[in-house]
């Protein structure tokens, strides 16, 4: 199980070739240089949900947000960064993620930040902003790791939708804050559905949740 982390919302993941070794000040520059140009790209594209209007735009700030926590092989772990976009004189904060799984390839997933509590996962799903954020990157390591060294590296989510309604429900503004509920998640992995089970239980103090692939 998971616990909920910081706030942010969706888009696509992407894989890079990552250094075998955890984050430090002599490796920022490099993978800065990489992930500014996606980090740009992703701003730019009107598909999701940047402005390709606009001419000058350029990343003015980043600063991490969660501190590298290692995994349970060698140099695997993740990370998470706020990177800031001056889109022609607007600041755009992207949440940048990076997995960096056990044999060296480091996945980065990039995801808007958004003011409003509204759903942004496509899809039925009733969880908030902030467990729409932390079921995203479950799925995605998961799945990574079910395939980790095979050539697909591209996952997004396509559909969510209530498999068990919320038991035991507390409902304010609109979202459960106390039961347990199921949902089915949609990737789509370079072309090809992948399902996956989530069953979340949540409470006044937080949500934990798992997810199994669906056979």
């Amino acid at each position: 199980m998971w616990p909920r982390l910081a706030a942010l919302v969706l888009l696509v993941p992407l894989l890079l070739s990552g250094c075998a070794t955890a984050p430090s000040d002599t490796a920022v520059p490099a993978r800065e240089r990489t992930v500014t140009d996606q980090v740009l790209a992703f701003d730019s594209s009107k598909e999701v949900g940047g402005d390709p209007g606009c001419g000058s735009r350029k990343v003015v700030n980043t600063e991490v947000t969660r501190p590298f926590e290692p995994g349970s092989q060698g140099a695997a772990g993740h990370w998470s960064e706020r990177w800031t976009v001056d889109r022609c004189g607007r600041p755009i904060p992207y949440l940048v993620n990076f997995i960096r799984a056990s044999d060296g390839h480091l996945g980065v997933t990039i995801l808007r930040e958004e003011g409003s509590e509204r759903a942004v996962i496509p899809g039925k799903t009733i969880a908030d902003r902030l467990l729409q954020r932390d079921t995203f990157l479950l799925l995605v390591q998961k799945d990574l790791s079910e395939l980790e060294g095979g050539p697909c590296r591209i996952r997004k989510v396509t559909d969510t939708e209530v498999l068990i309604p919320v038991d035991g429900a507390q409902v304010e503004g609109g979202r459960p804050v106390a039961g347990q509920w199921a949902e089915r998640w949609t990737l789509d992995r370079c072309g090809a559905p992948v399902r996956y089970i989530v069953r979340f239980i949540t409470t006044r103090t937080g949500t934990t949740f798992t997810a199994e692939r669906e056979k």
